[in-house]
């Protein structure tokens, strides 16, 4: 009797630990853990969990693992695989979640709890739909995330692992920021008003301590820039007490930052009377780190001593703030006002190609040629793919030939865009919701500045991805070029090694036995020259996606069988045997042994050929087993096909395990010298195979000796009155 539908959440540390030991025991196929950094630590130190673990593994659950590895729980996860044996393990940058997911299972650990100990609370469930939905969410992390021993050699290896991400919850962003500044050795930070109180609330006593070791010669300092106001002197007059350097800046950047010599934090929430921020970027690359260091200098540079600040306001004197605008109708009647007025030079970022789509419907292209006809120049940069935006940016650029739009790398996508107008004028928006197809209601918040050196900070990041975009393009032309030029000289090199090949057979039988030996490498290094030749051709006409195929129906049982003959009289080994499982079924009265496919014969004959030679060239001795059966496989959700799984086993030295990822590739090779290789074979055979609407998957033995090849191919249905019938005919 099936258990009955339920969820249900379990209190308590003890009852916590007893679900997921219970979850554990009944999974009977596979179990996927994503959980954060702290959990490793749990499932090693716990000895019930840790033992529950080890008993599901004997009795042959797959367990999968996802987590954060880092310095503090890399000896935890190194743990789980060398103790544990889980099946894979997995590391992806701050994972928050906690969860695990079987067949038929799921349960998920609070995600608050203290250090070392259990969550206070779990969630149970075992219903289908909310099952499903688990693993297709374990799924998406998984495909993200990148193999531990990558991570954890990274750790050993002292290599910084650049990331940069976005953290939207209030809490972990403190936490972030507390992080940033401890581990700082320098540390630069520009703030709206209301940022210093944001600041005094949860991170002063860090930099007391930071103060600290600054006496001692352990850190350089912390610098302040900052508007400072009625509102905020009070607090710039305890950080000068304490030794804080600060200055005074009236036209503050759009966005508030802080740089240590190791990461950078921004936001564009103006954290009036210290609100709490919902929305941080925090980033370890050299360009942003480099980009807000040199922001901070030009402004440290132009600010003024707070000292005179601080008796100005003292004298009554008041000064105006940076303007944030909340209302995105306010934001785009601004930009319009700011655009119409450029003199010389509008530059725009969009932060999407969905938000350039929603300025071109509410007029932007009309504006942008009022601009050109007095004589502005317009340069535009959108994040998108080159086919994503060719078709968009073809019209705009019939109705407006002066207008010079780039595409960049679509990872390059933010949540904000970017207008400078005559380098001293900038206006940034906020992206609320790409999704939206009004403009009102996927803009938010939007900052405008007339201070020059921070237009002229946007202008260097608008130059510097305008530069990527034209290197991309230059090197895109040279790509084709080097393309042209491989396919012509394939082409060329093709010409005389027939003759070369042809004579040379012709003339080998006539020679002295120590000619014959000399005629025989000539043969042997055309014929290996023009597998080459070949193989270039191929490569070629699969970058250029013009590789055709030449489909027709046949038994590939027949095809394999004829192949597998010409490479058992091919082999000279006498320790080594080439068998082919299936031929013992086949027959003139046994119709399952047939298998009818329509494909390309020869090209099928390349990828068999590909792979039988390779496991002759890495098997000395023993057995290459060839085999294929008839399979049904999903191939889309509720839509299943029958297909023909061709398998080629040997017991040779097997892939090596750097190769395995990474293995059809293009020159993608560690073959000794005297074994040949180029590294394009197999590229060349998972292109034919993927062109077949067909797989290609390989893996090494699990006794450890040799690997196995196979790839699979769509079965026609019916073949035999097809065939039949166009017997019929032709007699």
């Amino acid at each position: 009797m099936k258990n009955a539908r339920k969820t249900a959440i379990y209190y308590n540390p003890y009852n916590v630990i007893n679900t997921v030991i219970e979850f554990v025991d009944k999974a009977n196929h596979g179990i996927d853990a994503c959980v954060d950094y702290t959990r490793p630590s749990l499932t090693v130190d716990i000895a019930a969990l840790k033992k529950a673990f080890i008993d599901a593994k004997e009795r042959g659950v797959k367990l999968r693992y996802v987590t954060e590895i880092t310095s503090d729980n890399v000896s935890y996860c190194k743990e789980l695989m060398n103790t544990i044996n889980v099946d894979e393990l997995r590391h992806i940058d701050g994972i928050k979640g906690n969860f695990y997911v079987s067949e038929n299972e799921y349960v998920a650990p609070a995600t608050f709890h203290h250090k070392g100990k259990p969550a206070s609370h779990i969630i149970y469930s075992n219903v289908k739909e909310i099952v499903e939905h688990q693993q297709y969410v374990f799924e998406s992390f998984w495909n993200r995330a990148i193999p531990a021993q990558q991570r954890i050699k990274e750790i050993e290896e002292g290599v910084i692992h650049y990331q940069t991400k976005i953290v939207d919850n209030p809490n972990e962003i403190i936490k972030e920021i507390s992080r940033l500044t401890a581990d700082s050795y320098k540390l630069a930070t520009c703030l709206a008003p209301g940022g210093m109180q944001y600041s005094h609330n949860h991170f002063f006593d860090i930099k007391k301590k930071l103060l600290d070791k600054q006496k001692v010669g352990e850190h350089k300092g912390i610098r302040y820039i900052t508007n400072i106001n009625k509102q905020n002197v009070h607090l710039a007059k305890l950080y000068l007490e304490h030794g804080i350097q600060i200055k005074h800046i009236k036209n503050l950047p759009a966005m508030s930052f802080g740089v240590s010599d190791k990461e950078v934090a921004v936001t564009i929430e103006n954290m009036e009377s210290g609100k709490p921020i919902h929305s941080l970027l925090v980033s370890n690359e050299p360009l942003y780190l480099k980009h807000f260091a040199s922001t901070f200098e030009e402004l440290w540079k132009n600010g003024t001593d707070v000292a005179d600040r601080i008796r100005e306001i003292e004298q009554g004197f008041e000064s105006s703030d940076i303007e944030i605008i909340e209302n995105p109708r306010q934001a785009i009647k601004r930009a319009q006002q700011i655009i119409k007025l450029a003199q010389h030079e509008v530059l725009r970022i969009y932060p999407s190609l969905n938000a350039f789509r929603r300025q071109v419907r509410i007029g932007a292209v009309d504006l942008f040629q009022e601009v050109l006809e007095h004589g502005a120049k317009v340069r535009i940069l959108i994040p998108a793919d080159e086919e994503q935006i060719t078709h968009i940016v073809d019209e705009t650029a019939l109705e407006l030939p002066q207008l010079d739009i780039r595409s960049i790398d679509k990872s390059l996508q933010t949540q904000m865009g970017i207008l400078v107008v005559d380098r001293k004028e900038s206006l940034i928006i906020e992206l609320r919701d790409d999704t939206k197809e009004n403009y009102y209601d996927a803009a938010g918040l939007a900052a405008y500045s007339n201070s020059t050196p921070i237009a002229l900070s946007y202008v260097s990041i608008f130059e510097s991805l305008w530069k990527q975009g034209e290197l991309y393009e230059q090197l895109k032309a040279y790509n084709m070029m080097q393309r042209d030029f491989i396919n012509i000289a394939a082409h060329e090199l093709r010409t005389p090694i027939q003759p070369i090949l042809g004579l040379s057979q012709v003339v080998s039988p006539r020679v002295g036995v120590e000619e014959q030996e000399h005629m025989s490498v000539i043969i042997r290094n055309a014929k290996r020259l023009q597998r080459l030749t070949e193989n270039i051709l191929d490569i070629t006409k699969i970058d250029n996606h013009t590789l055709k195929l030449q489909k027709e129906i046949f038994n590939l049982t027949d095809l394999i069988s004829s192949i597998a003959q010409d490479y058992r009289n091919q082999i000279n080994n006498s320790n080594l045997r080439l068998v082919c499982n299936f031929e013992e079924k086949q027959g003139e009265d046994n119709n399952d042994a047939a298998i009818f496919v329509q494909a390309d014969k020869s090209r099928l004959t390349q990828v068999i050929s590909n792979l039988l030679s390779n496991a002759i060239k890495f098997t000395k001795e023993g057995t290459i087993c060839l085999d294929i059966e008839k399979k049904v496989r999903e191939i889309e959700k509720g839509k299943k096909q029958e297909a023909a799984i061709i398998t080629v086993r040997d017991t040779g030295m097997g892939i090596d395990s750097e190769l395995l990822d990474r293995l059809f590739s293009k020159f993608v090779t560690k073959s000794k010298k005297e074994a040949g290789g180029t590294g394009l074979g197999l590229f060349i055979s998972k292109s034919i195979i993927e062109a077949h609407e067909g797989t290609i998957h390989a893996e090494n033995n699990p006794d450890g000796k040799g690997a196995t090849f196979s790839f699979t191919l769509p079965i026609v249905r019916n073949a035999n009155s097809v065939v039949n019938s166009s017997e019929e005919e032709g007699n």
